[in-house]
This record gives structure tokens, sequence and C-alpha cells, in this order.
């Protein structure tokens, strides 16, 4: 075998041309699949396991003839060994996460799937014959409950017949991929809170690369799960991460880039965590706008000179905010709370929070005057696009289904109207024509509103 391998290795090394190394390569890749190469790999240390075997067994046989009490030990040793070997063997038919397995593992598990599938065939086809007969051809016609049974049953062997026949054709090897693939979830969630407890990651640049790898619904599970399982570990590395670089609390070592390339990662990953819906979990809502939107940490980031970290912010207190509002009970630092990010009265929101349409409307309204009175030119593309999304879930249109842009447009208009009759807002006429701006850069054109928001009709 290891001159097998030398000559896998060696003989591409022997062109100079690139292509032709690689040519020689391929074709003895084909080759080593075409002679199934990896059986034959597998086929040696085998027979060298049923070998010791066969001496061990000729060992008990041999002192069987001479002295038997040494043949005893040695057959209790030998068996234990051998169930020890036969469980290691048949471990991965069992459960395929296991990762244990001998070399007879890939023969028993072919031999183990052939011998079910064939078996589920051959009951499969008694059952069919016994299903036409006995059985009504339309299901509403069953009546009896030998039929519902006869039924069912034939079900669960087709079930089982191509369950196993879907293993036969993956393989050993591939099986286990399938399986992994579709996997649920929870096991990524699992990998990644054990992954967050290791030392290695109290690096806080191990910890930004990760966090901006990480997808919103995968950061948004991870805090459900850790919450709880009472293990704090990813929300601790992230707040930490988040006031490392927030105004005022960055270490003297961080230069200004690196600390605003760490901030806007910080405050992307919360934003993600803000878009999703976690309102019916209060203490893990209050435990994230505490954590990462409490007012002496934003109140720094909406005057931020960088648009990015200002609307970023801003759209993390409106979307902690619009959560916030469909609690029934507010208690009074909450109500401090979104009296700050509102811009409103407190007592103003407590008596208005039983009409959602109407604290949205101020939501909404504290949201986009934040954002555009404090912006002269258009926003950039990107966080243009961010400002709409966060603008469509404050409109109670969700951006992530497939809404036409008639009702974006429709919503958008009727809030420019709206604005343009109120004289609370800063900087009105800038944020009107900003607003006009993006209204018209989303459809071309202008399009006449609907009668139900003309109206004033709130969904």
């Amino acid at each position: 075998m290891l001159q097998w391998a030398r000559i896998y290795i060696n003989l591409p090394q022997i062109p100079s041309i690139p292509k032709e190394r690689a040519r020689v390569r391929s074709v003895l890749f084909f080759g080593m699949k075409k002679y199934h190469m990896g059986l034959a790999v597998e086929t040696a240390p085998t027979l060298l396991h049923l070998s010791v075997f066969l001496f061990f067994t000729g060992l008990v046989v041999f002192f069987f003839t001479i002295f038997k009490t040494v043949a005893i030990v040695i057959l209790v040793s030998v068996g234990f060994f051998g169930l020890a070997y036969f469980t290691l063997t048949i471990l991965p038919c069992l459960d395929r996460s296991c990762p244990y397995r001998t070399p007879m593992s890939s023969p028993w598990w072919y031999l183990w799937h052939t011998s079910l599938s064939y078996v589920a065939r051959c009951l499969h086809f008694i059952l069919r014959q016994l299903h036409r007969c006995l059985v009504p051809s339309t299901p509403g016609d069953i009546t009896t409950g030998r039929q519902l049974i006869l039924a069912q049953l034939l079900k669960i062997i087709e079930d089982i017949a191509k369950k196993h026949g879907e293993r036969l054709k993956h393989g050993f090897q591939g099986a286990v991929v399938e399986y992994a693939r579709k996997a649920s979830q929870d096991v990524d969630v699992d990998a990644l809170m054990w992954l967050f407890q290791l030392p290695a990651l109290t690096e806080k640049n191990k910890i930004q690369k990760f966090v901006a790898s990480l997808p919103g619904e995968t950061m948004i599970q991870l805090l459900s799960k850790s919450f709880r399982d009472g293990k704090d570990t990813f929300r601790q590395h992230l707040s930490t991460l988040f006031r490392s670089c927030t105004p005022g609390t960055a270490p003297s070592a961080l230069d200004e880039n690196m600390r605003r390339t760490r901030l806007l990662v910080c405050l992307n990953a919360v934003h993600n965590i803000a878009k999703a819906s976690i309102a019916p979990s209060s203490r893990l809502l209050n435990e994230m706008r505490l954590h990462f939107a409490n007012i002496a940490l934003m109140r720094p980031l909406w005057a931020d000179m960088d648009p990015a970290i200002r609307v970023t912010a801003r759209s993390i207190c409106a979307l902690f905010a619009r959560q916030l509002l469909r609690q029934r009970g507010l208690e009074a630092e909450e109500l401090a709370w979104l009296e700050e990010v509102m811009d409103k009265p407190s007592n103003t929101i407590y008596n208005g929070h039983n009409n959602r349409a109407w604290v949205d409307s101020m939501n909404f309204d504290a949201f986009v005057d934040g954002v555009l009175s404090h912006q002269r030119d258009d926003l950039p593309n990107v966080l243009a696009i961010s400002f709409k999304d966060t603008l469509m879930v404050l409109m109670n249109t969700n951006s992530r289904t497939s809404v036409h842009t008639d009702t974006f447009e429709e919503w958008l208009s009727y809030h420019i109207q709206r604005i343009e009759q109120e004289n609370d807002h800063r900087d009105r006429d800038n944020v009107v024509e900003q607003l006009r701006r993006m209204s018209s850069s989303t459809t071309g054109t202008s399009r006449p509103q609907s009668q139900s928001l003309a109206s004033g009709t709130w969904i």
C-alpha cells in the first residue's frame, strides 16, 4: 500500500509542465476510482485483524489440549476484547454520529442495510398484494380497522425500504454526510456555544472576526439558547467587544480606524438581533436593550459624524422600541428609555400605549427625524437600503416577504403627507425632501395613494 501511495504521489511530479502534471494526476485519480483502490486499502487491515483473531482462536484451542486453566483465562480475555471489537464494529450502523469504527464496520454496514432493504422490499411486495385485495383504492372508502392498519403498515414498510435504499445509494461515508446535512440547526448552535467557551476566543480580534461572519438568525438562536440555559457566554463576549469600541471606553492601543471598524461590526450584529422578533421573551428583550441599547452608549452614536454608525444606532433603538411597545405592561425604567428614544414625554407614551398605531407613528417619526435631520446629502446606497428596511419594519411591512414595491411606496407617501401637516418635526423641510427623493428612487415614478392610506387607516 505504501508503494501504491508513493506511485500516486511521485508519478505526477515527473513532467515539468504544470498542465501535463495535472493530466497525469487526473489519469491516476480516475484509475484509482475505476479499480476501487479505497476498497483494497480497507481490505488489508481487515485481513490483519482477522488473522489476529484466528491466531488467538488457535491459541485457545491449543491450550485446551495441554492446560485447561490457562485456556479458560485466554478464552475469557479474547471473548471480552472480541465483544468490544464487535460493539465498535456495529456502532456506526446504529448511530451515524459514532466516531468509532473498525475495518469490519464498512462490510458489516453494507450487509446490514442490504439485508434490511431486501427484507423490507419482500414485505412491501406481500403487503401490496394484500392491500390491492383488501383495501379500497380510495382512502375515504376505508371502513374497517384492519384495512386502516394494513394501509398504515404498508406506508411504514415503504418508508423503511426507501430509507435503507437511500443509505446504500450514498454509501458508508456518504450516509454520514447526508445525516449531518439534514441534522437540526441545534447542532450548529451547540457547537458555537461550546466554541465561545474556549479560552482561545477571549482575544477581541478573534471574537470580532467571528461575530462579523455570523448570520443574524444564528445570533438569535445563540442568545435564546444561552438565555434558557443560563450561560450568557456569547452575550458577554459581544457586550465586552461592543464596550471596547464605544466612544470614551476604547483602549489606548486601538487606533481610530480599528475602533470604528469594530464598532460597525458590533452595531451590525446588534442590528441583526434587533430586526428579529424576540418580543415574546420580554426578559431577553430587556437584557439586549440594557446591554446594547442603553442611552449612555447610544446617545454619542446618534450624533456621530459617520452616517453608517448614526443610522445603525438609530435603527437599533427604533426596532427595540417597536418590540418594547408591544409588551402589555411598561415599567418606569422602560418608559424612561422610550422617552429618550422617541423624544416624547413618558406619560404620553404610557397613555397611548394601548393605541399601537399611534405609538408606532411616534417611533417612526423619532427614527426618521433622528437620522435625516443630521443628513444633508442622500444616504449612500448601502445605508439607504438599511434605512428602508427599518422603515418597512416600523411601517408594519415585512421586508423579508415578497411585498410589491407599491405597498412600501404608498405607506411612505402617506407618512410624508402626515409629516408635512405636523409642526413638531426637527428640520421638517429637509426630512420631507429626503423622504421624497427616497420615495422616487424606489419606483422611479410617483403613484396614486390608496383610499385606505389617504384616509389614515392603520393596519
